[in-house]
């Protein structure tokens, strides 16, 4: 099930128009529609909002240190130079975090346990 089948279902479970979702949601109307129809998929910048229109994170919770990075500022709409700013390191570090490339250590582990609370 996308992201999109969760806010159809939510959508007509409340009775409510597109529109009104968008609004909900801060997007334009064609933005509902793509993502019902599973044309796009929602930008990481609007999934809390999804989220708190949905009453539930859509997105299963991942295994494993990396997923565990992209998952969590995934649902706080945080891209990847936010959360390495947050983080106090660069993007490239996030990066082979994320990838699995390298794992954080020292004063690093303090800042991602700061992330990886689920909000």
């Amino acid at each position: 099930m996308t992201i999109g089948d969760h806010i159809r279902k939510r959508r007509l479970d409340l009775g409510l128009f597109q529109r009104q979702v968008a609004a909900q949601i801060g997007v334009d109307n064609a933005s509902i529609l793509n993502w019902e129809k599973s044309c796009m998929k929602p930008e990481i910048r609007h999934l809390p909002a999804i989220i708190s229109f949905l009453g539930y994170n859509p997105l299963p919770k991942p295994k494993g240190f990396s997923a565990q990075l992209v998952w969590t500022r995934s649902i706080r709409g945080m891209d990847r130079v936010s959360s390495a700013r947050f983080l106090g390191v660069d993007p490239s570090t996030l990066a082979r975090w994320e990838t699995g490339r390298r794992k954080p250590f020292g004063r690093h582990l303090d800042a991602i346990k700061m992330l990886l609370k689920t909000p």
